[in-house]
């Protein structure tokens, strides 16, 4: 049985109501994206809020607003924050992201669905957080390019099979990939993620050189890179 309890450097993550556990995906958004300069950031199918509560840790000034559509998941993020160093600065919200009109954001982030189950009404909170429908990645830069502040950057992981659509995509609403990283488990792995920012002003989608993390040398050990990235957070690093 999975651990209910996350525990990490300076805050602990209670997930077992949430709609989607912690895995190594938000962990690796959290500390990856840029929080440097912002005021506002917003945390899309926030779950349990780890990463919102990691960019409540790396900017010590920001007001971090987390959503999600499943109830127990927006609970769970409230006690998750009350019980956080940074609670005056973390708050939860029952919303869809889609709803969002007039508010603007420094910064928003998710990790968002990436499963198609090929159903139109899943019937569990797992299936919901994660199916197209609700929220798919193209949908979160379509919505996502009318809510950022100028400057304001947009940061996600997907399937790496994903990037081209979604540069198209960003181009299609006026927005461009500023950074990327490719992540793949081990040096013999295929490259299964991709971490992507963009913003209004960035370089072009082609990218003569796309950076790849590896997180392991081998089973359970990280790779140095995968340690200066998270070092901050995870308690064995």
């Amino acid at each position: 049985m999975r651990k209910s309890v996350f525990r990490f450097k300076f805050f602990e993550c209670s997930h077992a109501r949430a709609s989607m556990k912690i895995g190594v995906d938000a962990v690796l958004i959290g500390a990856w994206a840029d929080t440097d300069g912002a005021r506002r950031i917003l945390d899309v199918g926030t779950g349990c809020g780890v990463i919102a509560l990691m960019c409540a840790q790396r900017n010590a000034v920001a007001h971090v607003t987390a959503i999600d559509i499943d109830a127990d998941s927006v609970d769970e993020a409230r006690i998750n924050f009350m019980a956080s160093p940074w609670s005056s600065r973390l708050e939860a919200r029952l919303m869809d992201f889609n709803c969002i009109s007039e508010e603007k954001f420094d910064l928003i982030v998710s990790n968002p669905p990436y499963f198609d189950s090929g159903v139109d009404s899943p019937d569990s909170p797992r299936l919901v957080a994660r199916h197209q429908n609700v929220l798919s990645p193209a949908a979160l830069l379509e919505n996502g390019s009318r809510l950022i502040s100028p400057g304001g950057r947009i940061v996600i992981v997907v399937p790496s099979s994903r990037f081209e659509e979604l540069c198209g995509v960003a181009a299609s609403v006026g927005l461009k990939l500023r950074r990327s990283q490719f992540v793949r488990g081990h040096e013999a792995a295929p490259v299964k993620r991709v971490l992507m920012e963009f913003s209004e002003s960035g370089v072009s989608a082609g990218l003569a050189f796309m950076p790849v993390l590896t997180l392991e040398t081998m089973p359970g050990l990280p790779s140095d890179a995968h340690r200066t990235l998270c070092k901050d957070f995870y308690l064995k690093f």
